[in-house]
């Protein structure tokens, strides 16, 4: 037997184990929703994945996940695994609305082991908050984790509306599911806003004074 027909074996055998253990609760969020109530303006939830190229959520629209080393593969469960590396991704969420500001959630669950803690947004980095974690047997395969968390950035705008966000996960990691979210929130007045409000209010007051003059 190849080398090359051994790692594919290996790799299958891998993939049925994780279906018939470790993968369980695929396509259930565990956790509660990090936004709880907020209204969204823009959605998109992958509970399985077609290829380490995908452009259809299923939930949402104008999102894409890019696994960008080679070395992840679809499993039976639709899961993203790389059984002999870490795996890095690029995901994007498209027209989103340009100059408004949002709060930016990335959610994601992962099983047999996890997300590297650090994630960007546009280069701008966020740290992981974790929601659910429990540990599992996966069928003879030894022990692993089953996870939960998002990345979240404040106070984001755009001017391509464009979103396009940076995170790695460590060897032998299940990406199991994804989800991108954006939350409106009132924008933050620039420091010269204040300023120019002042100016009007006081020349306001100064009006009024004067035709109080003038009446008297």
């Amino acid at each position: 037997m190849t080398l090359t027909t051994k790692l594919s074996a290996l790799a299958l055998l891998a993939s049925t184990a994780f279906s018939s253990s470790a993968f369980a609760i695929d396509n259930v969020w565990i956790s509660s929703t990090p936004w709880d109530s907020s209204s969204l303006s823009d959605y998109a939830e992958w509970h399985t994945f077609d290829s380490t190229a995908d452009s259809t959520p299923d939930f949402g629209a104008n999102g894409a996940v890019y696994e960008t080393t080679g070395r992840a593969f679809v499993a039976s469960t639709g899961n993203l695994y790389s059984f002999s590396g870490s795996t890095a991704y690029t995901i994007t969420l498209s027209d989103v609305a340009i100059g408004d500001v949002f709060d930016v959630y990335v959610r994601v669950a992962t099983v047999g082991s996890t997300f590297q803690r650090p994630a960007t947004l546009d280069g701008i980095e966020a740290t992981f908050v974790q929601t659910y974690y429990a540990t599992q047997e996966f069928g003879g395969f030894g022990g692993g984790y089953l996870e939960e968390g998002y990345w979240k950035w404040e106070n984001v705008s755009t001017a391509n509306g464009w979103l396009v966000f940076n995170l790695n996960a460590n060897a032998h990691t299940g990406f199991d599911q994804l989800a991108l979210a954006t939350v409106a929130v009132a924008a933050v007045p620039e420091p010269s806003t204040y300023g120019m409000v002042a100016i009007g209010l006081g020349l306001i007051g100064f009006i009024g004074r004067q035709r109080k003059r003038q009446i008297g």
